[in-house]
């Protein structure tokens, strides 16, 4: 387990695209030049990888470029992603300039991803509910008959 902080990037040259950026150290969110890349959320997280990892399990269908860890998601899907993950981590900047229609959009993207996650936790328990039910059947049938 290595801490770390992940940062979401996007370019003003690539509309709709973001990049997940790792680093050991807190990046500085200081807005430079208008052409350059801007640091739009950065959170601290106590594994990093595990943090990229489950990340990317939740926006791999929008993935452009694996080395590059750059997709196709807004702004408020990339943020949402990253706030809705179950592990231990800690938002340290969010851009101050996004306005009040993106905040809502990333509360709301937030909620369904931790929605679509507990579903599929459900269904899981579920089926490994119904697999210990058959187990137990077909113990207690097959050894008194």
């Amino acid at each position: 387990m290595t801490p770390g902080y992940l940062a979401v990037h996007t370019h003003d040259a690539h509309g709709g695209w973001v990049r997940l950026v790792t680093s050991p150290h807190q990046p500085d969110a200081a807005q430079g030049a208008p052409n350059q890349p801007q640091i739009r959320y950065i959170a601290r997280f106590n594994d990093i990888e595990a943090a990229l990892m489950h990340t990317h399990e939740i926006l791999k269908r929008r993935l452009l470029d694996p080395d590059a860890h750059l997709y196709r998601a807004s702004l408020a899907q990339a943020i949402a992603a990253v706030e809705s993950l179950a592990l231990r981590h800690r938002g340290v900047y969010i851009d101050p300039d996004l306005d009040a229609t993106t905040r809502a959009e990333i509360d709301a993207q937030r909620q369904r991803n931790i929605d679509a996650q507990q579903r599929k936790d459900r269904f899981f328990q579920v089926l490994g509910s119904i697999g210990i039910g058959i187990l137990l059947f077909n113990l207690l049938v097959l050894s008194f008959a």
